[in-house]
C-alpha cells in the first residue's frame, strides 16, 4: 500500500492530461444523474429516511433535496440512491462500479471542507485509480465463485479520494487504506438468484464502501491503524501507479441493467431493425450464449425492480414488446405484464466457453432468434455502446443524464448543473454546484 499512499499524496493538477480530466468530470457527471434518477425509486426512498438518522461528522447536501446532513450520511445516500436504477458508470477489469463508492464519499469531504473544483477533481481521480486497482486485485485472488459488490473494493478508493482530501501524510494515507479494506462490508450481490431470483436492495453495497471509506480516513488521521496487507499492490496487472490512468477506461451505461446485458439488449434492438418478422407476437424463441458471470441472471419472473435489471429473459421480452429498455421498462408495474412475460418464457440462455476468453476486458453476448413465421437471425455484440472502445456520443451522452435528472430537476437547473461539473476546475468551491440542485 505504500505505493498507492505515495501516489496519492504526490499527485498533482499538472499530472492530469486533459482526457484525464474530461474523464473525471464524466464519471461525476454521470453519477449526479444516476443519483438524481435513482431518488424516486423504492431504494432511494428508504435510503433517504435511513441517512437522514444518521449521525457523523461535517455537513454535506443531500443533491435531490438539499437537506444538509453528516457527510457519512450524505455518502450513505447517494451511494445506494445512485445504484438503484443500476445506471452508473463500471470498469471492466475491476468488474464492478467505482464511482458510486468513490464519488458521493469525495464529494461530500470536498463540499464540507470548501475544497475547490481543482481538488475535487483530483481526489476522483485518485479513488478510481486507486479503488480499480484494488478490485483488480481482489477478484483475481477470489477463490470461490462468489459475486462481490464493488463496495468491497470501492471502499479503498474512497478512502484514497478523502485522504487526499484531507491532506494526510504517506503514513497515515496508508492506514486509511488499510482500515477501510478491512472494514469494508462483504457486499454479496447475485447470491440469492439460485434460490429466491431476486437481487437485493443492498445491491454493491456502495453506499457503506463508500461510509468505510470516510471512516477509515477519519480513524487513521487520529492515528488508528489497519492490516496493510489486505490489498497487495504489487499484484496488480494493471499499469503502474501514474503510469496510464483508468479512469479514462470507464464505461458508461446507456440502459439501467446489469452490464452484463447490454450487449444481449443491442443484439435484439440490431435484429428487430433489420428484420421485420422479430416482433413479439412472432417469436418462437430467443437463445442467448454468454458468459458463466452472466449465464445465471435467469431466474424465473422477476417480483422486483432490482431483480428485472439482472434478468435476461424479462429484458429481452421488454426490448422485443417495447423496442426499447429504460426506467419504464423495468418499473415494478411492468413486471407482470402478460406481452413480456409471454415472450420471457421462450428466452433461454446459455453458458459459452468460447465467450468466457474475453472476460474481463469485454462481456460478450450472442443472441439467436427463431420465429415462428420461419426465420433464424442472429447477431454478437462484444463491445456494447458506453465501453471505452465504443463510447456514447456526446449527444447520447447528455441525452442520458437530463432523463435522469429532470426526475427531480426543472431543465434550466438541470442544464446548470451540467454547466458547473464541465467547468468544475474553475468553481472554488462546489456550493456552485449545490446550490443548482433544488427540486
Amino acid at each position: 500500500m505504500r505505493r498507492a499512499a505515495e501516489f496519492i499524496k504526490d499527485l498533482k493538477w499538472q499530472d492530469l492530461d486533459e482526457k484525464t480530466i474530461q474523464s473525471a468530470k464524466n464519471c461525476l457527471l454521470d453519477y449526479v444523474g444516476a443519483v438524481l434518477g435513482g431518488a424516486k425509486t423504492k431504494t432511494g426512498r428508504i435510503a433517504l429516511e435511513f441517512g437522514k438518522s444518521l449521525g457523523g461528522w461535517g455537513k454535506a447536501t443531500i443533491w435531490p433535496t438539499r437537506d444538509r446532513v453528516s457527510c457519512q450520511a450524505a455518502t450513505f445516500v447517494h451511494g445506494t440512491m445512485g445504484s438503484a436504477l443500476d445506471i452508473d458508470d463500471g470498469h471492466r477489469m475491476a468488474v464492478g462500479h467505482p464511482g458510486g463508492v468513490v464519488i458521493p464519499a469525495a464529494f461530500a469531504v470536498a463540499e464540507n471542507n470548501q475544497c475547490s473544483g481543482k481538488r475535487l477533481l483530483e481526489a476522483v481521480v485518485c479513488g478510481y485509480e486507486v479503488g480499480i486497482r484494488a478490485g483488480h486485485i481482489l477478484r483475481s485472488q477470489q477463490t470461490q465463485p462468489i459475486s462481490m459488490g464493488s463496495g468491497r473494493w470501492g471502499s479503498v478508493g474512497a478512502a484514497a479520494a478523502v485522504a487526499k482530501l484531507m491532506r494526510l501524510s504517506p503514513k497515515k494515507i496508508e492506514q486509511a487504506l488499510a482500515i477501510s479494506a478491512t472494514i469494508a462490508p462483504v457486499a454479496p450481490v447475485t447470491d440469492d438468484l439460485p434460490t429466491t431470483g431476486n437481487i437485493p436492495m443492498t445491491k454493491f453495497c456502495s453506499g457503506w464502501g463508500g461510509l468505510a471509506g470516510i471512516q477509515g480516513a477519519l480513524l487513521a488521521q487520529k492515528g488508528f491503524t489497519g492490516v496493510t496487507s489486505v490489498v497487495n499492490f504489487s499484484a496488480s496487472k494493471l499499469p503502474d501507479f501514474g503510469d496510464s490512468f483508468e479512469i479514462i477506461q470507464t464505461y458508461f451505461k446507456p440502459y439501467p441493467t446489469c452490464r452484463y446485458a447490454h450487449p444481449v439488449i443491442e443484439a435484439v434492438l440490431e435484429l428487430m431493425k433489420e428484420h421485420p418478422d422479430v416482433k413479439a407476437e412472432n417469436i418462437q424463441k430467443v437463445i442467448v450464449h454468454t458468459i458463466l458471470n452472466a449465464a445465471h441472471l435467469k431466474a424465473p419472473q422477476p417480483q422486483t425492480m432490482e431483480s428485472a435489471q439482472y434478468n435476461i429473459p424479462f429484458i429481452v421480452a421488454a426490448a422485443v414488446v417495447d423496442g426499447k429498455v429504460g426506467f419504464e421498462q423495468i418499473d415494478e408495474r411492468r413486471l407482470k405484464d402478460p406481452a413480456i412475460l409471454r415472450v420471457a418464457q421462450r428466452v433461454e440462455v446459455r453458458h459459452s466457453v468460447e465467450m468466457d476468453a474475453y472476460f474481463p476486458r469485454e462481456a460478450p453476448a450472442e443472441v439467436e432468434i427463431e420465429t415462428q413465421s420461419g426465420g433464424f437471425h442472429k447477431k454478437m455484440i462484444i463491445r456494447p455502446k458506453g465501453d471505452p472502445q465504443n463510447p456514447l456520443s456526446e449527444k447520447e451522452f447528455s441525452t442520458k443524464f437530463m432523463r435522469l435528472a429532470l426526475r427531480i430537476l426543472n431543465r434550466q437547473r438541470a442544464k446548470k448543473v451540467w454547466t458547473a461539473v464541465m467547468n468544475l476546475e474553475k468553481l472554488p468551491k462546489l456550493s456552485e454546484i449545490t446550490g443548482h440542485f433544488r427540486p
